[in-house]
């Protein structure tokens, strides 16, 4: 194959649309691998990326391709031809987007596909589960701690709590109509921002710690000042093949679970922006070639 449909945009920004294109299937380089997509999941960061609300390493290069999560079939390059893999594309990095008919990453983005998930349910792991697991690390809690993680019905929460109950971690997850008590809990990590953002950093007690996956240039809130000995850090989920590892692994035991809302063919993918955009859905959405 020459080249390959995408779903991508002209421009970012205020109207800015997703429409099919062609593009070229780039070969992969030395210590690259090309894969065939089964699936890509849909992210926020994809809504962000479009409507001009995301910042890259480099300058953007156009047409944008949005899409971090793929599943799929390796067809050429530094890994074993045929095998089923899972990756992050890195997006902030390579501008490699997952709404495609293939990808072309290095290979230390990728790992082995979990055994027991199909395309779609695999497709849903890396970008969440990559930024729990490196939120959970970053919180460096010992078994028996405690932790409040807010917006566990997401991908990224419900990840990172049920990483940190395998790590013998006791995790509260308060919804929107609770708030855990002042200085009551060891840690907190924030996937949500604004005022629930708040009220997890007021939970953790004197010389604990917090972490927050949410930008400040994304949703106010995300990100505060230094207070009661506790030093505010955003996670940035960067790729990373052997962390993945960990989490198939975590997958296959199960020790995490995938939840999927509904599939979108790849042409469909602007509707399937628009309904994650209105807001409301309980799972991941995920496009299909």
């Amino acid at each position: 194959m020459t080249t390959m449909r995408v779903m991508a945009t002209d421009r970012v920004g205020p109207g800015a649309a997703l429409r099919p294109h062609t593009l070229p299937v780039r070969r992969p380089a030395d210590g690259e691998v090309l894969i065939k997509v089964m699936a890509a999941a849909v992210n926020q960061a994809d809504l962000g990326m479009v409507a001009g609300n995301y910042r890259w390493y480099d300058e953007l290069r156009l047409p944008l391709v949005p899409g971090y999560d793929v599943a799929g079939v390796v067809e050429a390059g530094d890994w074993e031809i045929g095998a089923a893999v899972i990756a992050s594309t890195g997006h902030s990095r390579t501008q490699v987007g997952g709404y495609a008919e293939y990808v072309t990453l290095p290979a230390g983005h990728l790992a082995a596909a979990p055994a027991n998930l199909d395309w779609v349910e695999a497709a849903t792991l890396p970008l969440a589960a990559l930024t729990a697991h490196q939120a959970l690390d970053l919180l460096d809690l010992d078994a028996g701690q405690t932790l409040v993680v807010n917006g566990a019905r997401g991908a990224v929460g419900r990840f990172a709590a049920e990483l940190a109950v395998a790590r013998g971690i006791s995790v509260l997850t308060p919804d929107r109509t609770t708030t855990p008590a002042p200085a009551s809990v060891d840690a907190a990590l924030d996937v949500v921002g604004g005022p629930r953002a708040r009220a997890a950093f007021a939970a953790v007690r004197d010389g604990g710690r917090y972490v927050t996956a949410v930008p400040e240039f994304w949703v106010p809130g995300g990100q505060f000042t230094a207070e009661r000995g506790i030093e505010p850090t955003i996670v940035r989920a960067e790729p990373d093949g052997r962390r993945l590892d960990e989490i198939v692994r975590a997958a296959e035991a199960g020790q995490i679970t995938t939840t999927v809302a509904k599939t979108f063919a790849l042409t469909e993918a602007a509707d399937a922006l628009e309904l994650l955009r209105a807001g409301g859905v309980r799972g991941k959405l995920v496009l299909v070639p």
